[in-house]
C-alpha cells in the first residue's frame, strides 16, 4: 500500500470520527450503528456476518453498500423510540466512573451476558483447539495447579475446571465478575475451583505457586503492563507453563478502536447495547462494546514484548487463535501490516 493510500484513510477516518462526534448527542443511536458497520468492516474475522465476501473488489464494495442498506432499514424506527427524552435521560442517570473501576463496570455487566452453559462448553472447544496449536494436551493439566490471571466472571477458569484439571484458581479485582463465576460453579458444582477478588498487580500466593498461569486478554488493561507481566511470571513454577494474550499495536485497526473510543464515550454503554440488539446483535458481541469502553488499555509492541519475554522463559510459542488477528497466518493478505499492526499477541511460554 502506498504511503499517500494510508494517510488518506487516516485522514478519512479522522473526518468520520469527528462527524461521529458531533451527532453522537443529537443522533446517538445513528452513531452506534455506524460505529458498529465500521468497526466489523475493518474485524478481521467477523463470526456474525453470514454473506459471503467476494475477493472481487466491486463486488465486496456492492456487498456492503447492501448491508448498508439492510442497516438502514432495521433501523428506520430507532429515532422515534431513542429520541426520547425519557428513554435518554434513563440511561443518562446511570452512573459513570472513570479509570480502573470503570474497567471492572464493564467486563461486569459484559460478563452476566456471556456465563450460561453454551458458553462455557463453546470455551472448551476453544481451549482443546489453542491446546492442540501450542502442542498440549489436556491430560497433561489434570495433575496441575492452574491460575487463571484476571479470570472476569471466570469463563476460562470454569471451562478449564469442567475440562478435569486437578485446581484452578480464578483471580480478578472486579467484584461483580467473581460473585457470577462463584454462582456458576455452585450451580454446576465443581469442586476443583475457587475464585478470589484481588488486583492481578500483586498477587496472593508465594513465588512459584503454580504449575500453569494462564492469561487472556487482561494485563493490557491494567495501567501496569509490565508489573503485570512480573507477577504473572513470578507465581509460575520453574519448569512451568503459560498462555498469554494481549494486544498487539500499529495498524488501523489500533488506531481506529483508540479514535472510536474518544466517540463513544459520550454514549453509555447500556443505550449502545440497547441499539445492537435492535438490530439483530447477539450478546456475544461484547467483543466491540469492551473495545469502545473500557478505559485502560495498553497497546504492546511486539518486538519489546518477545524481547522481555526471551529474557524471563526458556521458550516462547506464538500461536494464533480462533478469530483472532494473526499477522503469520494473515501475511498473504494484501495490506495486512497496515491495515492490523502487530496483530494480536498471543503465546505459549515455558519458564
Amino acid at each position: 500500500m502506498e504511503i499517500s493510500k494510508v494517510e488518506e484513510i487516516y485522514a478519512l477516518l479522522d473526518s468520520f470520527i469527528e462527524n461521529c462526534k458531533k451527532n453522537s448527542k443529537k443522533h446517538p443511536y445513528m452513531v452506534v450503528v455506524l460505529m458498529h458497520e465500521y468497526f466489523r468492516n475493518i474485524w478481521p474475522n467477523d463470526p456474525f456476518i453470514t454473506e459471503e465476501v467476494s475477493n472481487d473488489k466491486l463486488e465486496s464494495i456492492s456487498l456492503c453498500l447492501k448491508n448498508c442498506m439492510n442497516i438502514i432499514e432495521r433501523t428506520k424506527d430507532l429515532g422515534s423510540y431513542f429520541n426520547s427524552n425519557e428513554i435518554i435521560d434513563s440511561f443518562k442517570k446511570q452512573p459513570t466512573h472513570d479509570g480502573e473501576n470503570q474497567t471492572q463496570v464493564v467486563y461486569g455487566e459484559l460478563w452476566e451476558s456471556l456465563n450460561s452453559e453454551y458458553i462455557i462448553n463453546e470455551t472448551q472447544d476453544v481451549l482443546r483447539r489453542l491446546f492442540v496449536k501450542g502442542g498440549l494436551k489436556i491430560d497433561e493439566l489434570k495433575e496441575k495447579k492452574i491460575i487463571d490471571v484476571g479470570c472476569g466472571s471466570g469463563r476460562f477458569t470454569i471451562a478449564l475446571a469442567q475440562m478435569g484439571v486437578k485446581e484452578i484458581v480464578g483471580v480478578d479485582l472486579g467484584e461483580s465478575g467473581i460473585k457470577i463465576g462463584e454462582e456458576f460453579a455452585r450451580k454446576l458444582n465443581l469442586k476443583n475451583i475457587k475464585f478470589i477478588k484481588n488486583d492481578i498487580l500483586s498477587l496472593p500466593f508465594d513465588d512459584e505457586s503454580f504449575d500453569f498461569v494462564f492469561s487472556k486478554g487482561v494485563l493490557h488493561h491494567t495501567g501496569n503492563l509490565e508489573k503485570g507481566l512480573d507477577e504473572y511470571h513470578r507465581v509460575m513454577k520453574k519448569g512451568g507453563i503459560g498462555y498469554l494474550y494481549l494486544y498487539g499495536s500499529g495498524g488501523i485497526f489500533w488506531n481506529s478502536r483508540k479514535k472510536m473510543r474518544e466517540v463513544m464515550k459520550d454514549i453509555p454503554m447500556q443505550y449502545t447495547q440497547k441499539v445492537l440488539e435492535i438490530i439483530g446483535m447477539p450478546n456475544k458481541r461484547y467483543v466491540f462494546v469492551d473495545s469502545w469502553y473500557v478505559p485502560i488499555e495498553e497497546y504492546v509492541d511486539r518486538k519489546w514484548l518477545e524481547n522481555y519475554l526471551s529474557k524471563k522463559y526458556s521458550k516462547i510459542l506464538r500461536v494464533d487463535d480462533t478469530g483472532d488477528i494473526n499477522i503469520n497466518s494473515m501475511s498473504n493478505l494484501q495490506y495486512s501490516k497496515e491495515i492490523w499492526g502487530d496483530g494480536e499477541l498471543r503465546y505459549f511460554i515455558s519458564k
